[in-house]
This record gives C-alpha cells, sequence and structure tokens, in this order.
C-alpha cells in the first residue's frame, strides 16, 4: 500500500515497509518480523534495490521461494547466491532451511524467512514503478552531482 504525505513516500505491506523522507534524503526499510529499521543513502538503496530486482528474476531462487519447489526437498549443503553491484549488497539462500540472508555493505546481516523476504521484494517492485518515487531519488542524486560539482571546482581554484 502506498501512502504520500508532503514529507514522505511509504510503501508498506504486512511484511515490510519502505519509507522515503524527502526532506532529509534518506530512505527507511523495516523489516518488520526482525524489527529492524535500517536507514539507506542513495546509492546503498539503489544497490539493494537492484538486488532484489535480480533476486526476483532469478528462477532458482524464485521456486524455492514461492514454494514451485519444496525447500525440504533441496540439498543440506544448497545455496543460492546473488551478488549486487560492487557487492554493496548480496544475498543468500538456504532453501532447506527456508531462510534468505541479506547482507549489506554497512557491515549488517538480515535473516529473513521466504514470506518475508518475497513480501518485501513485492515492495521494492511497487517502489521502483512508482512515478513519485523514482522522480524523488532522481533529484537527489541530480542535487548531489551539482553539490561535488561544485565542491572540485572550488578546489581546483584553490589550487
Amino acid at each position: 500500500m502506498k501512502t504520500n504525505t508532503h514529507e514522505e513516500i511509504s510503501f508498506t505491506n504486512c511484511y515490510a515497509g519502505i519509507y522515503l523522507n524527502k526532506k532529509e534524503g534518506t530512505i527507511a526499510v523495516d523489516f518488520k518480523s526482525s524489527e529492524i529499521v535500517l536507514y539507506l543513502n542513495t546509492s546503498l538503496y539503489q544497490s539493494f534495490a537492484w538486488l532484489l530486482s535480480s533476486a526476483s528474476e532469478s528462477k532458482e531462487l524464485m521456486d524455492f521461494v514461492t514454494w514451485t519447489i519444496d525447500p525440504k526437498s533441496a540439498s543440506r549443503n544448497a545455496l543460492i547466491e546473488v551478488h549486487g553491484p560492487e557487492h554493496a549488497a548480496c544475498l543468500i539462500c538456504s532453501p532447506l532451511h527456508e531462510r534468505v540472508q541479506l547482507n549489506l555493505e554497512i557491515g549488517l546481516s538480515i535473516d529473513l524467512k521466504f514470506t518475508d523476504f518475497k513480501g518485501l521484494t513485492e515492495l521494492i517492485k511497487e517502489a521502483q514503478n512508482d512515478l513519485e518515487w523514482r522522480r524523488q531519488l532522481l533529484q537527489w542524486t541530480l542535487e548531489r552531482d551539482i553539490r561535488d560539482h561544485q565542491s572540485d571546482s572550488k578546489d581546483r581554484k584553490a589550487i
């Protein structure tokens, strides 16, 4: 479900929530079953979103997550890995244990049940398809690039 206010855009379901704070330029990811909320900058969020989009396109992984294949039939040592750009966000799935572990470069790992992982993936897809969400991320990126360019220009003049 999408909620839009003057200060925030959010997408929530019973498994997770993602919240974009328009003023602060941060994105919060609420892992409801783990009772953990992560605050991500734009680039880490983009890596995270890319990882979950890639994972949702992995037939091998999603066959277990959606129970098309019974996870109990998987080998005890079977692991499925999906790596995000520059390993900023990666995941490891152990089908037999019905768990997906998300690993972020900030030194944090979160262990999710298949249902929680599937719910989070659906939210990320919904947000990435939302025009206003994408527009806000693009605006932040442009503002950051302009600030970086201005900072570089000042540094060159000082030399």
